[in-house]
């Protein structure tokens, strides 16, 4: 019984601490990434000026087109002195967490914030979420780096910052807290959720401080529900989305082969691929200005717009080849919230198109543009929890959980069936050959035994030879591993190994 009690104590203490660092890394993170997105807010609405006063007047396109490319030279340049800030951050996150990279923390948070700031207020189709999920898990880096955590401890630190950067962008404290649990840290850990937690909410206070309680994605005309006889319509449209985001994923993996072979032809070092997104984005800004950007003002303004189907899906096309030049650059910038504006746009042809043949009236129309956002991002994120939670937190309305879940099932389902892989670990296994970390230094990891696990021996499991499972613990009891000892389901092991092995551990024992 004491021995209970003094288990019980650790445990308590234990929490504690992860309370404490969970509300230093939101503080920290929080600052950063709501600073982040201030300052990207305001560079895109002067950039937006820019294009307005060229259609007044064309002269002013030159300016335009000579202060992007000024500025994205020296983004280039940024990228070339440390290629860690390329792209969206998040694959780097998975692969520090997995033990396959390591990024200098200082590098990434100054270069990732000056050069995503610049890139993505250029009115390029690049979101700030990626980014400020990258900036928050540096920032708790950098943290744990002064705090002088051990290995351990630093992950849970950083994991618990790329939640707090995620919170902070979409004011969403728990899809910042599922979208670590389900897409970067694979598993469920006590220590790892009550810090993320915490760092989630106090992150998301100290964003809506700044930017007001109002939800990022705030629909004003509302929604009006289905009628149960109107169900039947979510799974096409969740097998429509489904098609669509294996489409995305498709072609966003493949399009940086494209920038090589021009890069090779006119012999432009990759750093400065992203001349070429400016020069094809400048046309776009002058015609189609709404449709720059990450595409939080397309989200927005698809409700009151009354745009034709054909309209749509001109605009929906835009959107999707511009998206793959931005991205395809190596910008830094990522697909978050572009994946939300092209399944918003998705959903509404949806609509559209029943709206046209009887099936649903118009004011349902809003209904769908969300329904398509969450079907689309659970699609190619293949997070489902994540996209039912982030859409209905960024909209600010819990009404439509069960119309969400239903197509966010059926476009996984698609997605799965299609032979889709999870759009940020497929990126992170394009970009380990080059940047693989090779590592023997030991650290301890923790997993639970899944229900394939339970019931067989330590000495039946193929692990790597350096692997060590050292304690299982089942029901608050400590129990030392040998060879013998048989996995209980639901019970938590702990294992020392090297970093880079800890991805294949993972997929051993977790997959």
């Amino acid at each position: 019984m004491k021995t209970h009690q003094k288990e019980f104590r650790l445990s308590s203490q234990h929490l504690l601490i992860a309370v404490w660092r969970g509300i230093l890394v939101g503080i920290l993170a929080g600052l950063v990434v709501s600073f982040f997105r201030f300052l990207i807010g305001i560079f895109t609405e002067w950039m937006l000026e820019l294009y307005q006063m060229a259609q007044n007047q064309p002269f002013y396109l030159l300016g335009v087109l000579g202060i992007s490319l000024i500025l994205i030279i020296f983004v280039g340049l940024l990228v070339k002195s440390d290629p860690n800030i390329k792209g969206s951050g998040i694959p780097h996150v998975e692969g520090e967490l997995m033990g396959r990279l390591r990024v200098s923390w200082w590098s990434v948070l100054w270069k990732k914030f000056l050069g995503g700031s610049l890139a993505i207020s250029m009115g390029l189709m690049l979101g700030r979420e990626g980014p400020s999920i990258q900036l928050g898990a540096v920032t708790a880096k950098g943290l744990a780096d002064f705090l002088k955590l051990t290995p351990k401890e630093k992950r849970i630190l950083i994991a618990s910052g790329a939640a707090a950067g995620l919170s902070a962008a979409f004011n969403a404290p728990i899809a910042g807290l599922l979208f670590i649990v389900e897409e970067v840290y694979h598993h469920f850990s006590r220590l790892v959720w009550v810090t993320s937690l915490v760092a989630s909410l106090v992150a998301n206070l100290i964003s809506l401080n700044i930017f007001g309680l109002k939800p990022v994605l705030h629909m004003p005309t509302g929604f009006e529900s289905l009628q149960l006889s109107q169900y039947l319509l979510l799974v096409p449209l969740g097998f429509f989305l489904g098609i669509l985001g294996y489409g995305y994923e498709w072609a966003v993996l493949r399009v940086g082969r494209l920038y090589e072979i021009l890069g090779e032809k006119l012999r432009i070092p990759p750093h400065f691929y992203s001349v070429f997104a400016v020069l094809l984005t400048v046309p776009i800004g002058y015609f189609f200005p709404e449709l720059l950007g990450g595409g939080h003002h397309v989200i927005l303004h698809l409700p009151n717009s009354d745009i034709l189907l054909g309209t749509a899906i001109f605009f929906l096309a835009i959107r999707f080849v511009w998206s793959m030049i931005a991205y395809g650059s190596g910008l830094p910038g990522g697909i978050f919230l572009p994946l939300l504006a092209l399944g918003s746009l998705s959903g509404y042809i949806f609509g559209l198109f029943a709206e046209t043949i009887g099936l649903v009236q118009t004011s349902q129309l809003t209904l769908f543009i969300v329904l398509g956002m969450a079907g689309y991002f659970g699609a190619v994120s293949k997070a489902p929890l994540t996209a039912m939670i982030l859409v209905t937190e960024m909209v600010g309305d819990l009404s439509q959980l069960m119309t969400i879940g239903l197509v966010v099932l059926v476009a996984y389902l698609t997605m799965d069936l299609f032979g889709g892989e999870p759009i940020y670990e497929a990126m992170l296994a394009k970009m380990l050959p080059l940047s693989h970390l090779e590592t023997n230094r030991p650290t301890m990891i923790e997993l639970p035994v899944t229900e394939d696990l339970a019931g067989r021996r330590v000495s039946d499991l193929r692990l790597p030879e350096d692997v060590l499972i050292t304690t299982q613990v089942a029901h608050g009891v400590n129990q030392v591993v040998t060879g013998k000892t048989v996995l209980q389901a639901g019970a938590t092991i702990y294992l020392v190994v090297n970093e880079s092995d800890i991805h294949q551990v993972n997929q051993t024992l977790l997959h």
